[in-house]
């Protein structure tokens, strides 16, 4: 793990119970953890990890091969399959291969794998970008070089490389590229030594819409990275709920990483078993305002406003992020680089509100009696009752209905285009699948796709098709990025909260680092000599129950 930052969280309201405890004036114990790693992995070596959001995506990365990988750097990516490219024109690109890489299954993985896989890629291609319309196929060159060819410029593409996985003959075979019967993307339909990536999935499956409750992953003996992974067992949690978690990570020593609601983060440095673990990232909370549902008065566009100007995002911030996060005027993150220069000088319709003496008396006006229907994942019920406490003052109610399970998130959202439902509220965890691309955050604002709940707004729709076309980070990107942020906010189409930082419980004998990205490099995790899987039937050492200070890591 790289050298991180270190920083202290004020705890003296809780010295004094700590100090009963221990018997000693309150202290952290010292981190010793580089002298006590196991470099090397170990037989029945296990992590156990909950991934409340996206779960299809994140262990898709971890069992599948791409030719390119999520990253948090400037680009988006980092070679995998993949090793270099070449630009040939504006509708061309060629990519060398990895030489010797085997399937998880022991079948070679060359060019003709590639050709394979993007025919039936192309056959039931994915549709929440434009690499649809874009791609015109994939050709051979020779065994290690392949040649992408499209029918228009496209700035998405190294994006959508990222998420187009390479799967074994066998399996495309059976299951095919597909994204019917629920898929939100084809990732895994099945268990079986299907893939390329670091893991191969023993148990359980996962397409988005539908996925099993616990998935078991084992390193992949033929994976391309020598010696890694260095943990031999994964067992990924997908529907617990945020209390079960807790206390799985904090009280129980039978979960190692998971993400905490932001308020039990002194709960988490004060644990036996667990660390404090930050980390900024370009992940959003996305709140929908659901301008389908017949009738709705989130229809009118002074209230989806006036929504926006009753919350004070500061005191969301400290009270209820507990300074986690940052503000942001719209949905997408402000940590994307894009996303930063459109809203320097823009404030949040909070910020604006409070500047005006008699908008609060206008904001009573037009939320007082106002009654909504919310649904959420209950993990994010710790920021439902910061706004709901802020809206109450403006005399609106909210009724919540909630779900330890992002599948049931799903069922509502993406079928709300074809019926429209009945809630007038959805939130939704909106990890940074696109790589450093707001296009994570755009989507939900294009009125073709099933994922946004907008009824109308050409203006919008052009901005939307302009942005495929510019290439990432150039200048005309950052300019269209700009026109999107802006209409977005102009509109008031999702309810506006601060920007997540990371924010983990993770065992003190696991060293981990986790990506800014919709990324869990767990394939370069390691563990202690004192962690449950390799000490075995012995205690933990009660002198390793002591707290340990907080990890902050920089940005990617």
């Amino acid at each position: 793990m790289r050298c991180a930052r270190l920083f202290v969280l004020l705890l003296v309201h809780v010295t004094f119970a700590m100090a009963q405890e221990w018997k000693n004036p309150f202290y952290y114990r010292s981190d010793d953890t580089a002298s006590v790693l196991v470099n090397e992995r170990v037989a029945g070596s296990h992590i156990k990890v909950f991934l409340p959001t996206m779960p299809y995506l994140y262990v898709s990365k971890l069992v599948n091969g791409t030719l390119v990988r999520s990253s948090g750097n400037h680009e988006g990516w980092e070679y995998m399959m993949a090793t270099s490219y070449t630009k040939i024109d504006e509708l061309t690109y060629e990519f060398s291969l990895r030489k010797g890489v085997l399937f998880q299954d022991g079948t070679p993985f060359n060019a003709d794998s590639v050709v394979e896989n993007f025919a039936y890629f192309m056959k039931d291609p994915v549709v929440y970008s434009d690499i649809h319309k874009r791609l015109k196929g994939v050709t051979k060159v020779d065994d290690t070089t392949i040649r992408i060819h499209l029918h228009k410029p496209y700035g998405l593409l190294f994006s959508d490389l990222t998420s187009i996985n390479l799967y074994t003959s066998a399996y495309l075979k059976r299951y095919g590229w597909s994204t019917k019967e629920g898929s939100t993307c084809n990732s895994m339909q099945a268990p079986g030594p299907y893939g390329l990536g670091p893991y191969i999935l023993k148990q359980g499956y996962a397409t988005g819409r539908f996925q099993t409750p616990i998935l078991e992953l084992k390193a992949n003996p033929n994976y391309y990275e020598a010696g890694l992974p260095y943990i031999e067992n994964v067992t990924i949690y997908t529907e617990l709920t945020s209390n079960q978690s807790v206390s799985m990570a904090l009280e129980e020593e039978r979960l190692d990483i998971t993400p905490i609601p932001f308020n039990k983060k002194v709960e988490t440095v004060l644990s036996k078993y667990a660390r404090l673990y930050t980390k900024p990232s370009t992940h959003s909370i996305s709140i929908y305002f659901n301008m389908l549902k017949p009738n709705s008065k989130l229809q009118d566009q002074n209230v989806r406003i006036a929504l926006n100007k009753a919350l004070n995002q500061a005191n969301l911030l400290n009270f209820v992020y507990k300074k986690e996060g940052e503000l942001a005027p719209t949905e997408a993150s402000v940590n994307y680089r894009s996303v930063k220069l459109a809203t320097e000088n823009l404030q949040t319709w909070g910020e604006r509100a409070r500047q005006n003496p008699e908008e609060e008396k206008e904001l009573k006006k037009i939320l007082n009696g106002l009654e909504l229907d919310v649904i959420t994942m209950d993990r994010f019920m710790f920021l439902w009752r910061g706004i709901e406490y802020q809206l109450k003052k403006y005399g609106v109610t909210l009724h919540y209905t909630t779900t330890p399970n992002e599948k049931e998130i799903y069922e509502q959202l993406l079928t709300n285009r074809e019926s429209p439902k009945k809630w007038d509220i959805l939130t939704w965890g909106n990890d940074d699948w696109s790589s450093h691309n707001p296009w994570t955050a755009f989507f939900a604002y294009r009125i073709s796709d099933k994922w946004s709940a907008i009824d109308k707004d050409d203006v919008m729709q052009e901005y939307i098709e302009h942005f495929f076309d510019v290439e990432f980070q150039s200048p005309a990107f950052d300019e269209v990025v700009s026109k999107i942020v802006k209409r977005a906010y102009e509109k008031a189409y999702m309810l506006f909260v601060p920007s997540p930082n990371i924010v983990l419980a993770v065992n003190k004998e696991v060293s981990y680092e986790p990506s800014s990205v919709l990324l869990m490099p767990l394939w370069k995790a390691k563990l202690t000599k004192y962690h449950w899987s390799i000490r075995g039937n012995t205690a933990y050492p009660k002198e390793r129950e002591a707290p340990m200070l907080p990890l902050r890591f920089d940005y990617d």
